[in-house]
């Protein structure tokens, strides 16, 4: 930018007559104004000037960054990846990673460069991210494309189950099931997915995605929840609520005809029926069908967006109260459903954060109390640590409170909103990682007692960065 700038300050001096002699600004004054005493003199005539010509010449003497040259010829369309591999933010191995990517992917490679951690060059594919070469194969097929998403297919992919009973052992090969050695005693609450089954003496083993082998007599199938939310427009909108009886929430609820706990009973409501909202009078609600006890509603409200919250931005409004997410576009609720977040002894913790990683599946294990592992878990956002929102495939308690602190989620509630929400994740990755180059969605966690929570991680950078920006720009507005 500065080379940019002496071009044009010599292109317009140059079309300045020349001063006289003897003429100069005063020492700090800078206008131009004659000395004391000095004459002035008639200026030469300036001879004619070719102003284009010159700019040619000048600007041929500026030195010009190399043009970035595509890593290979025309008929190379993409890059296959050999291993899955995780994405660099610039071609460095101790570079922040902004993804991974799945072996046999495919993507458009953009760019080449030296960087240390990489025995040849580093590749750059788009839309982002950087790999060692070590890691891809020129490829004459086009690019991974984007998989259509398929709303009737299953979003919890292959055989889940909980493994039962004490003293369960799993062992780490076959050879080691054959032979009945080196067995680890599981503790905990284990779930585990089956990558297959085999036959060994008679008995059937599950092998698990995790290699191991668990007796398939000691592992109780999972079916996954159902259940899914409300996707919210003009003729669906805030507020709603789902039918959830107090203490009971597999128990029908009473419609009654006035807004009074001994008025008439007009018919009775299945559980998690959505229903809508037309006024609250003292505890109760009334629907376009009756009134129903408040008590035995769990209500999604519409919110104020937080500070700053831009007018297309994707977030998340999560009520600790009602068990309720709602997801919003700006101030326009999209989505509403149930979760489940944690338990009295183990509580969500009320904050303002935003998506830092998203995980296709993620292994959760405990190592402290309430020992538990669980494997590939589907849909996974982390924000706050290690606090997620993630699939609970192996329980149908939307509404109540069930986890150890993340916010479960049913599994097609859980897909969607993992494709819907920031950052991204383009064609091939397994997961991806947001910063302030590339923000993931915000999440507010939120109780009646803590309404207005802090920000936490990258979502405070983020703001600190905003408050900075508009300091710079107005610096009385700041001062005041």
């Amino acid at each position: 930018m500065r080379m940019l700038f002496a071009v044009v300050c010599v292109a317009g001096c140059a079309t300045s007559p020349s001063h006289a002699p003897g003429w100069a600004p005063e020492r700090g004054d800078g206008r131009g104004l004659e000395r004391p005493g000095a004459a002035l003199a008639s200026p030469p005539a300036a001879a004619p000037v070719d102003l284009s010509a010159l700019v040619r010449s000048l600007a041929a003497l500026i030195p010009r960054p190399p043009a970035i040259a595509a890593p290979y010829g025309a008929e190379v369309r993409s890059v296959r990846f050999v291993a899955t591999t995780a994405l660099r933010k610039q071609p460095s191995a101790a570079a922040d990673k902004v993804g991974v990517i799945a072996r046999d992917a495919r993507a458009r490679p953009i760019a080449a460069a030296a960087g240390p951690g990489c025995a040849g060059r580093w590749i750059a594919i788009a839309p982002r991210g950087w790999a060692c070469e070590t890691a891809v194969r020129p490829s004459a097929d086009e690019p991974t494309a984007a998989a259509a998403l398929d709303d009737d297919a299953d979003p919890v992919r292959g055989v889940y189950g909980v493994v039962r009973g004490p003293g369960v052992t799993a062992f780490a090969s076959r050879a080691d099931a054959e032979a009945g050695e080196r067995a680890q005693v599981l503790t905990g609450a284990t779930s585990v997915r089956a990558r297959g089954v085999v036959a060994i003496d008679g008995r059937r083993y599950w092998i698990t995605t995790g290699g191991q082998l668990i007796d398939a007599a000691a592992i109780a199938t999972i079916s996954p929840s159902r259940f899914r939310g409300v996707a919210l427009d003009a003729t669906t909108t805030l507020p709603l609520a789902w039918t959830h009886a107090h203490g009971k929430p597999r128990a029908q609820v009473a419609l009654r005809d006035a807004p009074d706990p001994a008025a008439a009973i007009t018919g009775e409501l299945a559980p998690r029926t959505v229903v809508a909202i037309v006024e609250q009078a003292g505890d109760f609600v009334r629907t376009p069908d009756g009134w129903l006890a408040r008590a035995d509603l769990r209500v999604a409200a519409l919110a104020e967006p937080p500070p700053d919250t831009a007018p297309d931005e994707r977030w998340f409004d999560i009520d600790l109260d009602e068990q309720v997410l709602v997801a919003y576009e700006g101030a326009r609720p999209v989505y509403a459903t149930l979760v489940s977040t944690g338990k009295w002894d183990r509580k969500t913790p009320a904050a303002i954060a935003r998506v830092a990683a998203k995980l296709e599946t993620a292994t959760m294990v405990s190592e402290k109390r309430d020992l538990y592992s669980v494997a590939d878990v589907p849909w996974t956002m982390y924000y706050d640590r290690s606090f997620a929102l993630h699939t609970s495939y192996w329980h149908d308690g939307f509404g109540d409170p069930r986890s150890h602190g993340c916010v479960n989620l049913a599994p097609r509630d859980a897909r969607a909103l993992y494709h819907w929400s920031s950052p991204d994740v383009p064609p091939g990755w397994t997961a991806v990682y947001g910063d302030t180059d590339n923000p993931g969605s915000l999440i507010r966690v939120r109780s009646r007692a803590e309404p207005a929570p802090a920000l936490r991680g990258y979502a405070r950078a983020m703001q600190d960065r905003t408050m900075q920006a508009r300091r710079d720009a107005d610096p009385a507005a700041a001062r005041r």
